[in-house]
């Protein structure tokens, strides 16, 4: 069905333009009864305009005796057509000039182009989309729109712009002021400051509401793009905002990085009214300063004020160069550059870069060498931004000008408004106006020296009562950072959540939840060692051989004497002691065959280093992470041993192969059982990145090695098991067939992460809490009955439920979204702990055995070799196993039992 068109509204060429410019200005103009107040500058151009339209038709119509007044009747009739207004449906548009195109003899299609006079000397693309507008109007009366149109400016230049690119950009504006037409919208669009926002007649009716909604648009700098970002995020006021800001991480290398307005601090300096400093800015004073700003007129590039304030000491003069007119330019520009050479080598602070350009602009305008000027320029907006942040909503002269303190005498003083001042000037030449000018250009220039002074005072570290701004000088550095990417306990936003994540540490789920009941082994007290003077502890001698080994004869002599020491270390049921052993032998002869030869005893003592010995260094290394370089400087000052590294190196090998087997049953012990934890961690093999994978279960840790992150060599090695896998969100688990179970500790701290960032998303607040309070529920079952399926089981439907109804739920919030495409694709491992006995629900177990071997690489710098982090990961998945296992590690080794479940009994 039709929808009715709203009574008398019509889209006409202004209505266009405004929607571009703004659509709620559209929309204003369309369906409110108060127009608003024009500002002076749009005023003056439109007369202007006019004025100009009247010249211009005067002399079409003279050089054209047939043009006519437009009528659409006899539209196919005439060659030209002047003062057409075009009517379509519900469009209008005024065409200053229709002309007929030639289209050929054999074309029988009449067709006309636009031509509209406008009052800038300047062509515009709120004139261009105008011009379309017109095009789009005429083709539905001509049947064929026009390719091209006319602009003439008001220096008469003709502007011929093509209109296909026009066309395609106003089509959507079309269609929604359609919309409009046919049906008003309840509530108007959305309210977005932007730089159109001055010269626009509802600009106080719209600052006035975005003030009291402390929209995201009254910072100077927020896009509509930005905006959009933001609101998906749930945030829509600067108060909101301000609560994302985080303080950039402390890099050890420090890159030069380009300087970055950040809006978040701006709008936390705001909140606060706090003066921050994210860099400090170095502002070096001279005793001779210049302070320069510029009038001009942008429509004409013509420069008309140029104002200079002089700092000598306490001296203090200003000198302002007027031009009358355009042929005056050039005069008050080299009287400008000769004012400013008797101050060589003083600096001439500037705000922003239009007096940079005028430099550039006019240097290659007239013929004047101003080198030492353009050296001499100091751009004061780029000391302030990106490193001071000013409690302002924008970075502009005026408003940080008015928070120090300064007052400009005009009070409707603005570079929009001094257009409007100089084209009264123009007009009337008033001597009031001129003096107002010239007044507001001394006012920038001084307004310019309080800011270069405060710049000065900060740089110092003077305090905001020093100042005289009345707030507070922060640096950056001071706020607090609440990212989870650090070291100590997470905050967690939601209380059940905290309560979940407490509950899934480590400890507490060994001693609360896996172990209950059973009898803790107690641990041996730490006794003080020490060590005793060097000295041979014991001698052996090893008896001769009886016979020969060669001819079996027995008449033997004796033929010298040989020597063996072995170091060793004696251990005690309360300490340990060196212990030093010297074994001797005779050499002997056979007198029947000559063969000389000593006890096969003695050749079979083999290292001079034991196996306590062995065993002591490789449990320095492995429970007590020690390097090589620690464990060298402890046998030295215990025990006065003095041994290169090398010996620690071929002790750590000797042991890992003894102990192969022991690896081996872990491992298929772990392939057998009911329940594996999964991670990987990285890890530099000289210079190159290499992954350790960690496979846990409650009892059994095993570490492998691997040169990359691929995930073919542990699902070859876990291509039996049929247990459940516990693990993160990593993609390479997604391949493996058997039941798995995600880690929600891992979710829920994303989750608290991403609350922290959208901390306004209401519809994100309302998913996450009805999560929490599921988790929670789950939870105290544990806490009360352990991970029993006949408890949890009763969860299940609830689970489900839960998850059905968040995915079928619709959604504008991006991180909502995100997470319903994470629970659809892991919906059936969320809660697979729920149909199991002792499966837990977190990946706490496999993040525990990662860190024993994250703190060893910590220390130990990346000095691996593929072998040696092979053979150091083969002790350290028998170490952690005992410890998961409560099993002593060192009583272990010093067994030379290689099955640790035997040990256990034992034990």
């Amino acid at each position: 069905m039709k929808r009715a068109v709203v009574a008398d509204k019509t889209i006409t060429s202004d209505v266009l333009v405004a929607y571009s410019q703004c659509p709620r200005k559209a929309f204003l103009l369309l369906f409110s009864d108060d127009q608003g107040t024009p500002h002076d500058y749009p005023r003056i151009l439109e007369e202007r305009r006019k004025a100009h339209q009247a010249q211009y038709l005067a002399a079409f119509k003279q050089s054209h005796e047939d043009a006519k007044p437009y009528d659409e009747k006899n539209l196919r009739k005439g060659s030209s057509f002047v003062e057409a207004t075009l009517k379509v449906e519900c469009w209008e548009a005024g065409c200053d000039v229709l002309t007929k195109v030639d289209q050929g003899a054999s074309s029988r299609k009449v067709v006309y182009e636009p031509t509209i006079a406008v009052g800038t000397y300047s062509i515009t693309k709120e004139q261009k989309t105008e011009l379309a507008f017109i095009g789009k109007v005429l083709g539905q009366i001509q049947k064929q729109l026009p390719a091209v149109g006319t602009i003439v400016g008001m220096d008469s230049k003709t502007h011929r712009v093509r209109l296909d690119s026009g066309y395609k950009a106003i089509s959507p504006f079309l269609k929604t002021l359609q919309t409009w037409i046919e049906e008003k919208p309840a509530e108007p669009p959305t309210l977005i400051l932007n730089k159109h926002c001055p010269s626009c007649q509802f600009r106080d009716l719209c600052r006035e509401q975005a003030v009291k909604e402390n929209n995201l648009s009254l910072l100077d700098r927020m896009t509509p793009k930005a905006i959009q970002k933001y609101n998906k995020r749930g945030i829509f006021t600067v108060q909101q905002l301000s609560y994302l800001f985080k303080p950039r991480r402390n890099r050890k290398r420090k890159t030069q990085t380009p300087v970055k307005h950040s809006l978040e601090l701006q709008a936390l300096a705001i909140r606060e009214q706090k003066i921050y400093i994210q860099d400090l800015p170095e502002l070096t004073r001279k005793p001779v300063e210049l302070f320069l700003d510029i009038e001009g007129i942008p429509d004409q590039n013509f420069y008309y004020l140029m104002g200079l304030l002089v700092c000598e000491g306490e001296n203090i003069s200003y000198h302002c160069f007027w031009a009358n007119s355009a042929n005056d330019e050039e005069k008050i520009w080299k009287k400008l550059v000769i004012k400013i050479n008797e101050y060589a080598g003083a600096p001439i602070y500037h705000y922003g870069s239009y007096e940079s350009r005028m430099v550039d602009i006019l240097e290659n305008k007239y013929p004047i060498n101003c080198e030492e000027v353009k050296k001499c320029l100091v751009n004061i907006n780029s000391y302030i931004f990106g490193q001071i942040y000013f409690p302002t909503f924008s970075n502009g002269l005026k408003d940080i000008g008015s928070f120090l303190g300064f007052s400009w005498i005009a009070l409707n003083s603005s570079g929009l408004q001094s257009l409007a001042w100089r084209h009264e000037w123009e007009r009337s030449e008033s001597s009031s106006l001129k003096k107002r000018l010239i007044d507001y250009n001394l006012d920038d220039c001084s307004a310019l020296k309080v800011v270069v002074k405060t710049i000065e005072k900060v740089s110092n570290g003077f305090s905001g009562a020093e100042i005289g701004a009345g707030v507070e000088i922060a640096s950056v550095d001071t706020i607090k950072d609440d990212s989870k990417y650090k070291f100590g306990p997470n905050q967690y936003l939601f209380q059940e959540l905290d309560f979940v994540n407490k509950c899934s540490y480590f400890d507490y789920q060994r001693e609360k939840v896996f172990f209950r009941g059973r009898k803790k082994k107690q641990t041996g007290k730490k006794v003080n060692k020490h060590s005793s003077q060097y000295r041979i502890n014991k001698k052996i001698e090893i008896s001769i051989p009886s016979t020969c080994s060669r001819c079996n004869s027995t008449d033997l002599s004796k033929h010298g004497r040989k020597y063996k020491t072995i170091l060793d270390i004696k251990f005690f049921n309360f300490g340990v002691k060196r212990w030093v052993i010297r074994y001797s032998t005779s050499r002997v002869r056979c007198r029947a065959c000559g063969k000389a030869f000593t006890s096969d005893d003695f050749h079979t003592l083999g290292s001079k280093y034991s196996n306590n010995l062995k065993i002591w260094i490789v449990y320095q290394m492995i429970a007590l992470r020690q390097t090589y370089n620690l464990i060298q400087k402890s046998l030295n000052d215990v025990f006065g041993y003095q041994f290169n590294t090398q010996v620690f190196h071929n002790s750590k090998y000797e042991v890992a192969d003894y102990y192969t087997p022991t690896y081996q049953e872990i491992l298929n012990k772990l392939k057998n059982g009911q329940l594996i934890h999964a991670d990987e961690t990285s890890v530099s093999i000289q210079g190159k990145d290499a992954y350790i994978w960690v496979l846990t279960s409650l009892e059994e840790v095993i570490y492998i090695y691997s040169p990359t992150r691929e995930g073919r060599m542990i699902k070859d090695t876990l291509n039996d098991f049929k247990g459940v896998l516990v693990s993160d969100f990593y993609s390479v688990y997604d391949s493996f067939e058997c039941p798995q179970q995600k880690c929600l500790i891992h979710l829920i701290r994303d989750m608290n992460e991403d609350l922290r960032n959208n901390p306004f998303d209401e519809q994100y607040k309302s998913f996450i809490g009805g999560f929490s309070k599921l988790l929670q529920t789950i939870i105290l079952t544990i806490d009360k009955h352990g991970l029993k399926k006949r408890f949890l089981a009763k969860h299940t439907k609830e689970a489900k439920r839960f998850i059905d109804t968040f995915l079928s739920s619709s959604s504008n919030s991006e991180v909502v979204t995100q997470y319903q495409r994470k629970f659809e694709k892991y919906q059936n491992k969320f809660f697979t702990f729920l149909g199991y006995d002792n499966i837990p629900w977190n990946n706490n177990n496999a993040e525990h055995a990662i860190k024993a071997f994250a703190n060893y690489r910590k220390i130990t710098n990346g000095c691996f070799s593929e072998t040696g982090i092979s053979k150091y990961l083969t002790l350290l998945s028998i170490y952690e196993t005992c410890q998961y296992k409560r099993i002593d590690f060192f009583s272990f080794l010093r067994s030379r039992d290689v099955n640790i479940n035997k040990f256990s009994n034992r034990a």
